[in-house]
């Protein structure tokens, strides 16, 4: 029976395949004072982060029972091909002999064709399991793909957000000079008020009853009075240019740390693109393994079986949220 296929488990090499560990703390800080638009699209790309780990972590799993089923299968096969061989080989040494009954022949005939049934329906189910693995593998290429043209887009908006970032530098540079003439301008009235209100002073203390210490006088005060309204406008308008300057500065600082998220969001794609080129180059490895050793062992009658390789994943005993090495025992044909 088929059953009897896994009493002893061969003897072979031990592979271990170690997923990089996805339970990072991802940074929720947002910037200071930033607009309600870039919160959004820092909390968005989180949440998105955390849905593509969770996807990725169940392909990977998918990934690791089709290769264990193909494996399995191909164990399975192995061993009817030499159960198939060991009776052939009996059958032909009692013809020789003349010993063997006609009753015990047909029986080893049956067992034949049951096995070789069963060799084809596991084959079958070999292929199947293959072609399981080809489509997850273009899955991952296609991923790698769109992860690629992801980390484009985020390279480009950094770059717009440095382009931008630089024009409010020079903007801010610009409100700098202005607010410093401004500021030496106010100081030139005050001077001149004070100017004004000394010599105003003077001419009080005269107490001349003359029309012309009186004409002098009105003219000085309507001097002080217009230099006052010159001092109120100017000091308005450094105040608004002020408030314009720490909002520019504001703003340039929430940029900078915008940049700072995306320079991190393009390392961690790079990252992940770099995981999954792995993984797809371990899936490659691994399929022309296996499939070498089907083009050399394959079934092409009834009479031959492939060639089996056989491994089981190892769980753990405890059940934990920590991802673990997903462990393979891998028979190599010396």
């Amino acid at each position: 029976g088929c059953h009897q296929l896994f009493i002893s488990a061969p003897v072979g090499r031990a592979f271990a395949l170690v997923q990089p560990s996805n339970d990072r703390t991802a940074l929720t800080s947002e910037p200071v004072k930033s607009t309600e638009e870039q919160v959004e699209v820092i909390k968005v790309y989180l949440e998105a982060r955390r849905q593509e780990q969770q996807k990725q972590q169940q392909s990977l799993k998918m990934l690791s029972d089709e290769v264990s089923q193909i494996q399995e299968v191909r164990y399975c096969l192995k061993s009817l091909r030499e159960q198939m061989a060991a009776k052939n080989k009996m059958v032909s040494s009692a013809q020789k002999g003349g010993s063997k009954a006609d009753g015990q022949e047909t029986e080893d005939e049956e067992d034949r064709t049951k096995l070789r049934e069963v060799s084809k329906r596991l084959y079958a189910q070999l292929q199947e399991a293959e072609k399981k693995h080809k489509e997850e593998k273009e899955r991952l290429q296609a991923e790698s793909s769109r992860l690629r043209e992801h980390l484009s887009d985020q390279e480009d908006k950094l770059r717009t957000t440095e382009e931008a970032s630089e024009r409010k530098d020079k903007r801010i540079e610009e409100l700098q000079r202005l607010l410093g003439g401004m500021e030496q301008e106010s100081n030139t009235l005050r001077e001149a008020i004070r100017s004004r209100e000394e010599e105003l002073r003077e001419l009080r203390k005269i107490k001349k009853d003359g029309q012309k210490g009186d004409e002098r006088t009105e003219q000085l005060e309507k001097e002080v009075a217009i230099l006052k309204e010159k001092i109120h406008h100017l000091d308005d308008m450094l105040k608004s240019q002020q408030r314009k300057v720490r909002h520019m500065i504001e703003q340039l600082q929430n940029s900078r740390m915008v940049i700072q998220e995306r320079d991190r969001m393009i390392k961690e794609l790079e990252e992940k693109i770099a995981f999954l080129e792995a993984e797809n180059r371990e899936m490659h490895d691994q399929m022309d393994y296996f499939l070498g050793g089907q083009r050399s062992n394959s079934y092409l009658s009834s009479d031959r079986n492939a060639q089996i390789v056989y491994s089981k994943p190892l769980k753990p005993s405890n059940s934990s949220n920590k991802p673990l090495p997903f462990i393979k025992v891998i028979e190599i044909k010396s």
